[in-house]
């Protein structure tokens, strides 16, 4: 028995030694350096065999993992719950008074334009799993790296092996978690000022298998191949980062109502408290105005909301977003929601282009996703919150699947 463990444990031993030998592990001090860090930072380089790779040379594969990195950071992580809180009133026409409004306790995400109440202080905690894995519907991004065809790279080549190329398959995942501190306080009856605070952890793993593809002419030998002293084809990279995200500062004010139609305008403020580079912010302040509507028909709560965010200094990244759904308040303790989120970013997917990617993109002009949650009242002034987001178009980097889950009480 204990012969059989010795041979069992030498097996694993020698199994390890090898998979390290041919899986180079890469680090980085950011989340952002490790992936420019793949394959040493300076594209795939081959044996020397009298002719020396020239594919790195190109740049196309450092070129991808730089836009990959732009892309990561110039989004957020994770979706800002809404400025609704349990306790909302409504201007009584009738009698000239605000009163507190009964049934639907609110979105998740989405807004309606009801005010929290003169003096009232609605608090969430929540928590946001996050996870992106997914290219376009797939679970890897492939890339083309071609060879390159300055005169100091083909000189001494003959030129069927110019046809080369060197094919990358990526297996990518972006793991966000998110704690976010959310606090809504009525200024008076028209006006709600709030703030979301909230403290991220993102684990990441990078993994790339690089293979040889001969060109169409090619006959053996070919001067191409890896060589394990130089390079190996086989890239791993993992690291975490955990920090404080981007700080939203909002204000959300009633401008009218009629028809039993309630209106507000809702402004956030986004800083830059996060740290880019870990893909915990952006790096960028952000300004978003969203006008709201909604209505109460009985037990439904339809609920339209569309919004324009301002990226200063970059006005590319700038996009109109838009939620459409409604509430049902199912029981007097219990809230379902179904909402439907977009954002369309009319001129983004032009800043996010390589090579590599033959035409693919890596951010899309448009992301739709649908979402179904709800609220079940455990306390007179307490709510166990729940939410689920399934993404429903596939261009680009895409989270698989987001969940939330929290409370929110009201003080």
């Amino acid at each position: 028995m204990v012969r059989h463990r010795a041979l069992m444990n030498c097996v694993v031993l020698l199994l390890v030694a090898d998979l390290q030998a041919q899986i180079t592990m890469q680090h980085g001090k950011t989340l952002s350096e490790l992936i420019n860090n793949l394959y040493g930072g300076d594209g795939i380089q081959l044996k020397n065999t009298g002719h020396q790779a020239h594919f790195g040379e190109s740049g196309d594969f450092q070129n991808f993992s730089k836009t990959l990195q732009a892309v990561l950071q110039s989004r957020p992580v994770f979706p800002i719950p809404s400025a609704v809180g349990l306790v909302s009133y409504r201007f009584n026409e009738q009698t000239g008074t605000y009163e507190q409004v009964e049934g639907s306790l609110g979105p998740i995400l989405a807004e309606r334009g009801l005010t929290t109440g003169k003096g009232n202080l609605n608090v969430s905690v929540t928590y946001t799993f996050a996870d992106f894995d997914r290219f376009s519907g797939h679970d890897t991004i492939d890339l083309t790296l071609h060879h390159c065809l300055l005169p100091e790279c083909v000189a001494n080549i003959a030129s069927p092996y110019l046809k080369d190329t060197i094919d990358v398959q990526m297996r990518f995942r972006l793991k966000s978690q998110t704690v976010a501190l959310s606090a809504v306080y009525g200024v008076n009856n028209k006006l709600d000022v709030g703030l979301v605070v909230p403290y991220t952890r993102n684990d990441l793993s990078v993994f790339t298998h690089a293979r040889i593809v001969p060109g169409p002419q090619s006959v053996p030998p070919d001067p191409h191949e890896f060589d394990p002293a130089v390079e190996t084809p086989d890239q791993l990279g993992t690291g975490t980062a955990i920090g404080i995200g981007d700080i939203v500062a909002r204000a959300k004010a009633r401008v009218l109502q009629h028809a039993g139609v309630d209106a507000a305008v809702l402004a956030d403020l986004t800083l830059p408290t996060g740290d880019k580079q870990n893909f915990l912010g952006t790096g960028r302040t952000r300004l978003k105005a969203t006008f709201i509507a909604s209505k109460t028909i009985r037990r439904l709560t339809p609920h339209i909301n569309v919004g324009y965010e301002a990226v200063f200094g970059d006005t590319k990244l700038n996009s109109v977003d838009y939620r459409l759904g409604t509430e049902i308040a199912s029981s007097p303790k219990l809230t379902i929601s179904g909402e439907l989120l977009g954002v369309i970013r009319p001129r983004a997917s032009s800043l996010f282009q390589s090579t590599a990617l033959e035409g693919e993109v890596l951010v899309g002009r448009s992301d739709i996703d649908g979402v179904i949650g709800g609220k079940w009242k455990i306390a007179d002034n307490r709510a166990f919150i729940f939410n689920f987001i399934v993404p429903m178009s596939n261009v680009g980097i895409r989270a698989s699947s987001v969940v939330t889950a929290g409370v929110q009480f009201g003080l």
